[in-house]
C-alpha cells in the first residue's frame, strides 16, 4: 500500500517548477548579498580604526568580555530577536491565509502592522554591543579578525533584513503574491473607521 498525502497537491509541470525554483533561488541569492555590505563596511572599520591602531583589550578586560559581556548582550539579542522573528513569521502567516481564504476583514486587521522602531532601536543597540565586543578583541592575524567581525556583523545585518521582508508581506522582495489588488488600494483607516465601529 502506498502513501497518499491528506491534501490534494497542485500539479505543476515542469516548465512552472522550473520558474518557481528559478524565482525563489534568486530571491534567496538577494537575501544573502543583502548584508554582504554591511558585513564589509564593518570589517574595513575594524580593520583601520582598531587593528592597525592596535587598539584592543587588555588581557584582563578580554577575559571579562569573552566570559560575559559578549555572551550577555548575545543572549538577550537572541532571544529578542527570537520573539520577533516568531511573532513577524505569525502574523505573515495569518496574513496569508486570510488572503487564501478570503477574508478581507483579517487582511485589514493585520496588513499595517509592524514591528514598532523602539523594538528595532533595542535590537540594533544590543548587536552592535556584541559586536562590539568581538571587535574589541586581541587577533592573532588581521585576516582571522576580519573574519570574525565580518562574519558576525553579517549574521546580525540578515536578521534585520529577514525581519524586515517578513514584516511587510504586501511589498518589498517576498511578498505575497495572491493579495488582490482591489485590497491593497484600500484605504485602511478608512475601512477600519466603516468597519470596525
Amino acid at each position: 500500500m502506498f502513501y497518499r498525502s491528506a491534501r490534494p497537491s497542485k500539479k505543476r509541470t515542469r516548465q512552472e517548477k522550473l520558474t518557481r525554483f528559478i524565482e525563489l533561488f534568486s530571491k534567496s541569492l538577494i537575501m544573502v548579498i543583502l548584508p554582504l555590505g554591511v558585513a564589509v563596511i564593518f570589517g574595513f572599520v575594524w580593520y583601520y580604526v582598531i587593528y592597525i591602531h592596535g587598539l584592543h583589550f587588555s588581557i584582563k578586560l578580554e577575559n571579562i568580555a569573552t566570559s560575559a559581556w559578549i555572551p550577555m548582550f548575545g543572549i538577550i539579542y537572541g532571544l529578542l530577536a527570537t520573539i520577533v522573528l516568531a511573532s513577524v513569521w505569525e502574523e505573515y502567516k495569518k496574513i496569508r491565509s486570510a488572503v487564501k481564504r478570503g477574508d478581507l476583514d483579517a487582511f485589514i486587521e493585520l496588513r499595517d502592522e509592524n514591528v514598532s522602531p523602539l523594538v528595532h532601536t533595542l535590537l540594533t543597540v544590543l548587536s552592535l554591543f556584541v559586536l562590539a565586543g568581538f571587535m574589541g578583541l586581541d587577533y592573532p592575524t588581521a585576516l582571522s579578525g576580519f573574519v570574525v567581525v565580518s562574519s558576525t556583523a553579517y549574521l546580525l545585518a540578515l536578521i534585520f533584513f529577514v525581519v524586515e521582508e517578513i514584516d511587510d508581506p504586501c511589498d518589498g522582495l517576498w511578498f505575497i503574491k495572491d493579495i488582490p489588488e482591489e485590497w491593497l488600494a484600500i484605504d485602511v483607516d478608512e475601512y477600519r473607521a466603516k468597519y470596525f465601529q
